[in-house]
């Protein structure tokens, strides 16, 4: 096993790629690269939040969305009162969050069970005193041993939500079950811990396309598993600050059904192609998330383009990306050559473009494409880039990416 050690200075290894200067243009910038429309994501983020004012329901956006401490720090000065902090789901992701980003209001959406992770998530805790830092749990045996964590680095507190697993057959209790008050008690009765309240999310019905069947699914999946619980926890002397779940395809549905007074969706700011097959629901939305690639190779007789953008730089979880454009006015795209051409997987480092007319888009023009999942797209870059008219105006590092 070789140490690290430092080249002579007549050799450059650089490990990644420099960030891009404020004021580049998009032609110029390195591809594959990520970029989100600044007009679109300051519009997405101002409607949710219009939406959610004057309904008593809480914002607490996802940051697993972004993994980005910078735009975590746009967010919540964007948002003052009206977001109360930001969700993760790791703890490197709640570290960002809270170290680097500023997030004084902090919840891990996800149990933290191995005695390692149990370990840094008490120590962030302790040493961020002026933090809310809450966690997630479903077990008796887990409550115990957070407690002994938070004993053990003699400060702080964690805040524990109980999980109920309201359809979704992952994590979690049942709803209004034995097993759901003895998770609770277990709580109340924890030094180190207090009772947050519920966490009651489902994510496979975020992506249910007809309106009605999501609403249904709203109704006998969160809304009902919360309001059992919620009178559950009462008959035992438990109140319920929080019930807090939601995600961008439902949150409106469970506003409107009642139970939950928090919720968390986190792709609204960037959307993607799998959420803009919903029939409605998050059409206050729109894409602000692409990949910016290069046509590396072109068939004019056979409307075929190869750009360098595979799957290391665009997720394919649910689907093939589509052709789009990042900004109408500094960089349009006739919009039947958009219609025309689809999007096909050529491997790791390509991307396949088929049926391109003769004449558009030639070696060496630069496109974007419209990711299918936001959330593991972004995962894959270093850095967000905001681009405005055509040209870079920030960069946020995505310094939470990877699975931990």
């Amino acid at each position: 096993m070789h140490a690290f050690r430092e080249h002579s200075s007549d050799k450059s290894y650089a490990m990644r790629a420099p960030p891009p200067a404020i004021g580049t243009r998009l032609a110029d910038l390195l591809t594959p690269s990520l970029l989100v429309s600044l007009p679109v994501l300051e519009r997405n983020e101002a409607a949710c939040r219009s939406y959610l004012r004057g309904t008593g329901v809480a914002l607490r956006p996802h940051a697993k969305a972004h993994k980005s401490s910078g735009l975590a720090e746009w967010l919540l000065d964007r948002g003052g009162s009206e977001i109360t902090g930001l969700c993760a789901q790791t703890v490197s992701e709640a570290t960002v969050m809270v170290e680097k980003g500023g997030c004084k209001n902090l919840l891990l959406t996800n149990e933290v069970v191995s005695s390692a992770q149990i370990r840094r998530l008490a120590t962030l805790a302790a040493d961020n005193p002026d933090a809310t830092i809450g966690v997630l749990v479903d077990s008796p045996d887990n409550v115990l041993a957070l407690s002994d964590a938070m004993a053990s680095v003699r400060g702080g507190s964690l805040s524990a939500f109980v999980e109920i697993d309201c359809g979704q057959d992952r994590c979690g209790v049942k709803p209004a079950s034995p097993a759901a008050l003895a998770v609770a008690q277990a709580v109340v009765e924890a030094p180190g811990l207090e009772f947050g309240g519920l966490h009651v999310y489902h994510g496979g019905i975020q992506h249910v396309r007809e309106t009605e069947d999501r609403r249904a699914a709203v109704a006998s999946g969160p809304a009902s598993a919360a309001k059992a619980t919620v009178s559950q926890f009462r008959a035992a002397g438990i109140e319920v600050p929080v019930v807090t779940g939601a995600g961008t395809g439902t949150f409106k549905m469970e506003v409107e059904a009642g139970e939950h007074n928090e919720v968390q969706p986190g792709s609204y700011l960037f959307m993607d192609g799998d959420y803009s097959s919903n029939q409605e629901g998050t059409s206050a939305f729109a894409q602000s998330l692409f990949v910016h690639t290069t046509v590396i190779s072109a068939d004019e007789a056979g409307g075929k383009r190869v750009v360098d953008a595979g799957t290391k730089a665009v997720d394919l979880l649910c689907g093939a990306p589509r052709l789009a454009t990042v900004d109408d006015e500094a960089a349009p795209l006739d919009p039947e050559l958009l219609q025309a051409v689809s999007c096909h997987n050529g491997g790791d480092e390509h991307g396949v473009l088929r049926g391109v007319p003769a004449g558009q888009l030639p070696l060496g023009s630069t496109v974007q494409l419209a990711p299918s999942h936001c959330d593991p797209t972004v995962n894959l870059h270093d850095y967000l880039i905001g681009v405005r008219g055509g040209v870079v105006e920030c960069c946020w590092p995505i310094d939470a990416r990877g699975p931990n």
